[in-house]
C-alpha cells in the first residue's frame, strides 16, 4: 500500500477571537504556582500535613497546565516568521519553560509519600524545587512580555494605531484605514480556530 506523502502542516494558528490561546491559558499554570509555593511556605511554618497535600495538589495542576500551555505555545511559535526578532526570544521563552517543568516534575517525584519527613512539613528539597522552577519561570514569563510588548508579536500598541489613524483622516485616507481593518479582520477570520 502506498501512503501519500501528506505535508506537516497547521492549518490555522491558536487563536480565538483574535486572542491567543497560548497567552490566556498560561494564567493557569502561573496561579497553580503562586498558590503551591503559598501553600509549601504555610507547611514549612506550620508543619501541618494539609498544607503539604494542598501544595503537592496546587503544584501537580501547574505542571498539568504549564503541559498544556508549553503545547499551545509551540504551536504558536511556529507560526513566527524565522526573521522576525520574537523567533529568538520566543525559543530561550521555551527552553526556560521546559527547564521550569522539569523542575517541578523533579519537586512532584519528591513529594511522594516515602520522601516526605515524618513532621508534615513538605519535603524541603521538593520546596526548593519548586522555588527554582517559579523563579525560572519568572524570567519565562519576562520574556514572554518582551515578545509581546516589546517586539510586537501578536500586539500592535493601540497609541500606534490611534496617531496613525489620525493622520491619515486628516490626509483624507480613509479608505487606508477601511482597508487595514479589513486585512486584520480577514486575517482572523481566515486563521482563528474559533472566528
Amino acid at each position: 500500500m502506498n501512503i501519500p506523502n501528506l505535508p506537516l502542516t497547521i492549518p490555522k494558528d491558536p487563536l480565538v477571537k483574535g486572542h491567543p490561546l497560548h497567552a490566556m491559558l498560561t494564567d493557569l499554570p502561573v496561579g497553580s504556582f503562586v498558590l503551591g509555593m503559598g501553600c509549601d511556605l504555610i507547611g514549612l511554618a506550620t508543619g501541618r500535613i494539609g498544607w503539604r497535600f494542598a501544595g503537592r495538589v496546587a503544584h501537580t495542576g501547574a505542571l498539568a497546565t504549564g503541559g498544556l500551555a508549553a503545547i499551545l505555545g509551540l504551536w504558536d511559535y511556529q507560526s513566527v516568521p524565522r526573521e522576525h526578532p520574537a523567533r529568538s526570544v520566543g525559543a530561550l521563552h521555551g527552553y526556560l519553560n521546559a527547564g521550569a517543568m522539569g523542575l517541578l516534575a523533579g519537586s512532584l517525584i519528591l513529594r511522594r509519600t516515602r520522601y516526605q519527613p515524618a513532621s508534615g512539613r513538605p519535603n524541603p528539597i521538593a520546596v526548593g524545587l519548586a522555588g527554582a522552577a517559579f523563579a525560572t519561570l519568572g524570567v519565562s514569563g519576562w520574556l514572554g512580555g518582551e515578545i509581546v510588548f516589546r517586539l510586537g508579536w501578536r500586539v500592535m500598541p493601540a497609541e500606534y494605531d490611534e496617531q496613525l489613524e489620525d493622520k491619515l483622516h486628516k490626509q483624507g485616507d480613509d479608505s487606508l484605514i477601511e482597508q487595514t481593518h479589513t486585512s486584520v479582520e480577514s486575517y482572523e477570520q481566515s486563521r482563528s480556530l474559533i472566528p
